[in-house]
C-alpha cells in the first residue's frame, strides 16, 4: 500500500494564475493616492501606471531569474518558474488586505510599507517554492529578494514624488 502524504507533486495545478498579483499591485496603486493629504486624478493615473509597470517587472523578473539559474530543471519543466512565483506571489494576498483595511479602517497612512513587504515576502517564498519544485541552491532565495528589495525600494521613491 503506498501512502502519500501532502502534495509531493505540487497543488494539482497545471498551471498557477497570476492574475491575483497584478490585481494586488492595481490595488497598491489605487490606495496610494487616497494616502496621500490632497487625492488628485492624476495622481490615481501616475500611481496605477507605475503599479503595473513594477507588478511586470516584478513578476517577469522573477520569472527569468528562475529560469536561467536553473536550466536543467527549466528543461524538465518548462513551466516550473512560472508556477513557483504565481505560487509565492499569492502571499501578497494579505498584505493587500492588510493595507487596505489598515487605510480605511484605520486612517493609517502606511499603503508602501505593506506594498514593499508584501513584494519581498512574495519573492522569498516564490524562491522557496522553486526549490521545493526541484531548484537547488541559496541563490533561489537570496536573488529573488535582492529583486524584490530594489523594486519596491524603486516604486515607493517613484511614489514619493507623485503629484
Amino acid at each position: 500500500m503506498d501512502t502519500r502524504v501532502g502534495y509531493t507533486e505540487g497543488a494539482g495545478l497545471d498551471r498557477v494564475k497570476i492574475w491575483p498579483a497584478y490585481l494586488c499591485f492595481i490595488i497598491f496603486g489605487i490606495l496610494i493616492p487616497f494616502s496621500k493629504p490632497e487625492f488628485k486624478l492624476t495622481t490615481l493615473t501616475y500611481s496605477l501606471i507605475v503599479a503595473i509597470v513594477v507588478g511586470l517587472l516584478v513578476v517577469n523578473l522573477l520569472i527569468i531569474v528562475f529560469n536561467s539559474s536553473n536550466t536543467a530543471l527549466r528543461q524538465a519543466d518548462r513551466g516550473f518558474a512560472r508556477n513557483a512565483v504565481g505560487t509565492g506571489m499569492l502571499f501578497m494576498i494579505p498584505f493587500t488586505t492588510l493595507a487596505v483595511l489598515a487605510l480605511a479602517v484605520l486612517g493609517w497612512n502606511a499603503v508602501m510599507p505593506f506594498a514593499s513587504a508584501a513584494i519581498t515576502t512574495a519573492a522569498a517564498t516564490a524562491g522557496t517554492e522553486a526549490i521545493k519544485r526541484g531548484a537547488r541552491g541559496l541563490k533561489n532565495v537570496m536573488i529573488p529578494t535582492l529583486v524584490a528589495i530594489v523594486l519596491s525600494t524603486v516604486w515607493m521613491m517613484l511614489t514619493d514624488i507623485l503629484p
